[in-house]
């Protein structure tokens, strides 16, 4: 008789992983699953001394460094005014379109 193996994510694990996701946001919060692979090939060569060979510290590299890239701020977060203050400058020059638009310009 075989038994079977249930799989299923355990609740607390769901709510440690929405709290990370309120934390840091949805996009810095799915970096993990970039990160996991690299982590699971480490610990098989410190636990089961499995070979690490150049191309996986190539890609362990390539992968640290994309993250990276994808978690730090990359553009300033604007305030409401700054909105604001881009979305008059459109309506303005719309409007010196359309009136070059009218006389013929």
């Amino acid at each position: 008789m075989t038994s079977q193996r249930r799989w299923s994510i355990h609740p607390s694990r769901l709510r440690a992983f929405f709290a990370l996701i309120a934390e840091v946001g949805p996009a810095r919060a799915t970096v993990i699953t970039y990160v996991n692979p690299a982590v699971a090939v480490g610990l098989g060569a410190l636990v089961l001394n499995e070979r690490i060979t150049l191309v996986m510290l190539g890609a362990f590299v390539l992968i640290l460094g994309g993250s990276v890239l994808a978690t730090r701020g990359g553009r300033a977060e604007s305030s409401g005014a700054d909105v604001q203050t881009a979305a008059d400058e459109s309506d303005e020059s719309a409007d010196g379109s359309r009136e070059a638009v009218r006389s013929g310009r």
